[in-house]
């Protein structure tokens, strides 16, 4: 795990050279462009932005990485441009080794900031109560609203149905049992993407939730590729970390 403090300032005028509309460009994005342009391969993934300074000058970063801190330094001494490599405060930077295993029946408390949607594997429609509801393949859907539009007559919460949708993540992937989760914050976020076709920045929607809980190892081997790679969809941009501790 390493631990990162990345200029405000130099964020935002990273945003400006990759010509990114930074009314409109969220943290996480930026943040994603420089522990990218930093560290290219070895870049933290997944990772969490924790929080800012109180000045509000740096942003805090945790993520998960193979490569040691002295490593990655390196890596952008080499690789970085001067502006970008200065947006990281290499004096603040620190790092510590994983565990290498977490043995069975180990309990563990966890927090993690997910993106729970459903892609959907073809095209389709459904009737709902507002009307009819319709989508392409691979469209990614918010899993409360897949839920409410297949299942109209149900009574459902936000939480109940990420807290399913959460632990089907460990039913498919396996590792861990989720014993007890809980929603601590919910919101529908803006998020800014490139647009790889025409080479400008779009804008989607997506939920934002952070999840806690308690959960048991069941897989040391399964739970161990499930931290590295992250829970859910879009990992790169500041959801799927698995943060642990003993329970």
């Amino acid at each position: 795990m390493v631990q990162c403090w990345l200029d405000a300032k130099g964020l935002t005028q990273l945003g400006r050279m990759l010509r990114l509309p930074l009314r409109r460009t969220d943290t996480n994005y930026l943040v994603h462009c420089a522990i990218g342009e930093l560290f290219r391969d070895d870049a933290p993934k997944p990772f969490s932005i924790e929080n800012e300074s109180q000045n509000g000058r740096q942003v805090r970063v945790l993520g998960y990485t193979e490569t040691d801190a002295d490593t990655l330094q390196t890596s952008a001494q080499v690789d970085a441009s001067p502006t970008v490599y200065s947006i990281c405060d290499w004096d603040r930077m620190a790092a510590k080794p994983m565990p290498e295993t977490f043995p069975e029946g180990m309990g563990l408390q966890f927090e993690l900031r997910a993106c729970p949607v459903i892609r959907k594997s073809s095209a389709g429609e459904v009737e709902t109560r507002n009307g009819t509801r319709s989508w392409s393949e691979g469209e990614e859907v918010d899993a409360f609203l897949n839920r409410a539009w297949h299942c109209p007559d149900e009574e459902l919460s936000r939480e109940q149905v990420y807290r399913d949708w959460l632990r089907r993540q460990f039913d498919i992937r396996g590792g861990a049992r989720v014993e007890r989760v809980r929603m601590e914050r919910f919101s529908i976020e803006r998020m800014t993407r490139r647009d790889h076709s025409g080479g400008g920045t779009t804008q989607i929607k997506r939920p934002d939730v952070t999840l806690t809980g308690t959960l048991t190892v069941t897989d040391p081997e399964a739970f161990m590729a499930v931290l590295r790679s992250g829970v859910g969809r879009h990992k790169t941009f500041g959801f799927g970390m698995l943060k642990i501790r003993r329970a």
